[in-house]
């Protein structure tokens, strides 16, 4: 554990850095009181100091949550305002140049690539709050394009994470109109995923699988053959995924890093999505201005409206990839036998949420329709914002809703894992 001590200093030369304010999204993961640190202008690197807290956290002895923090750097004297991903100078676990600051039950892990740092516990630990401050992450500044005569601003980004570990699991419910896997073509069971190898796919007299298409532009027919190499990601190596749906916070956090031009091909507003800037099914986000900005009333609401190009550009921005189906299906059933008919928290008991506390929906907003574990099917809202019209009525509830200090997978409609909103709330591309 890196616990050495950093003293905030004054920055000399010519390299002039100002930090921007973070935002607040999902179960409150909140970074905060961001100051610029050691520079080093031979190794062209500057230390950033944060405070960091989430809430719902936990580590035990299958996984543990997150939270994934990015570094973007913008130059002051150019006419754009984007923000520019950079890279870490070192990867592995509590690397130098890192500290977990003021909570020693914390660590910092750096992935090779160092485009961003995992924030985790150390020690197992029932769910509840995990914060400290001045933790510490260093900025490689001359990878994303800046020098020392650069006037430039940091920004950081965080994201809620699940860890998901190594190990087998099956893909598939054994429901025959419904699987979207298939093991002979009257055969409804799973596949069981083993390995990270190659599958071969509609060969069941070798011992292979039956894909069975959804119809999908781009999918092979029902009974093509053809083989999965060992490089696309199966679900059976570990993987992080996102705790939560992507938040309107987070879309407008974004649209408003990306250069001027790029930001048009992301305006929720336009003619090519809700075509508003009003609230439209309870999605929030208005733009305007050029270069254009964009507000969300509701940032812990989760974004609708996005289509497939724009959730692979979020999370290329983000420095994450979209999760394939396999991975999703081990993210929502971990381990564990397949139910016919289940949802993502295994069962086949669902209720919809269609009541919300109080008059405006600020974030601390409850679910008060009782056993509800998801939102879904247009159910009409009471409470909250619905009663502001009509477009406040049917539409997602905020990001982790259902999860409480006293509520288990059911309850509280998660994954194995802990990821929540698999099933509900918003479709899953």
């Amino acid at each position: 554990m890196n616990k050495r001590k950093i003293g905030l200093c004054f920055l000399a030369a010519f390299l002039y850095v100002v930090t921007s304010p973070s935002l607040t999204h999902a179960n409150n993961v909140t970074l905060s009181n961001v100051q610029v640190g050691y520079r080093n202008p031979a190794a062209k690197s500057v230390a950033v100091l944060f405070n960091l807290s989430w809430e719902n956290s936990w580590r035990n002895k299958i996984n543990h949550d997150a939270v994934w923090v990015m570094a973007r750097l913008s130059d002051l004297q150019a006419s754009s305002s984007e923000k520019k991903l950079c890279l870490l100078t070192v990867g592995g676990l509590n690397p130098s140049g890192t500290s977990c600051g003021t909570n020693s039950d914390l660590e910092v892990y750096v992935p090779q690539d160092k485009m961003g740092a995992f924030v985790r516990r150390t020690k197992n630990h029932s769910t509840d709050t995990a914060s400290s401050s001045n933790v510490m992450l260093t900025i490689d500044y001359d990878s994303c394009g800046f020098s020392e005569s650069s006037k430039i601003a940091v920004t950081l980004f965080a994201l809620e994470m699940v860890y998901v570990p190594r190990g087998s699991f099956y893909a598939g419910d054994n429901a025959v109109s419904s699987a979207s896997f298939r093991r002979g073509s009257a055969d409804a069971a799973p596949w069981p995923i083993a390995s990270e190898g190659a599958m071969t796919v509609a060969d069941v007299a070798s011992g292979g699988y039956y894909y069975f298409s959804a119809g999908n532009d781009g999918e092979f027919p029902t009974g093509t053959a053809f083989s999965v190499p060992a490089q696309f990601p199966k679900g059976h190596a570990p993987f992080y995924a996102m705790k939560y749906e992507i938040t309107e916070g987070q879309w407008v956090d974004f649209v408003n890093s990306l250069p001027s031009a790029a930001r048009l091909n992301r305006d929720l507003t336009n003619s090519a999505y809700k075509n508003s800037d009003s609230v439209l099914s309870r999605n929030t986000i208005a733009c305007s201005g050029s270069p254009l900005v964009c507000v969300s009333q509701r940032p812990s609401r989760p974004v609708s409206y996005v289509k497939w190009t724009d959730l692979s550009a979020f999370l290329d921005w983000a420095a994450l990839r979209p999760m394939t189906e396999l991975e999703f299906e081990k993210l929502a059933r971990g381990p564990v036998l397949p139910l016919s008919g289940e949802f993502a928290w295994s069962s086949t008991d669902i209720a919809a949420a269609d009541a919300v506390s109080g008059s405006l929906e600020e974030g601390d907003e409850i679910v008060t329709t009782s056993l509800a574990n998801a939102r879904f099917a247009d159910a009409v809202l009471s409470g909250g914002d619905s009663s502001q019209g009509s477009e406040y009525q049917k539409g997602p509830l905020r990001s982790g809703i259902f999860a409480t200090n006293t509520s288990d997978r059911q309850t509280s409609g998660a994954g194995y894992y802990g990821a929540m909103e698999l099933s509900g709330n918003l479709k899953e591309w």
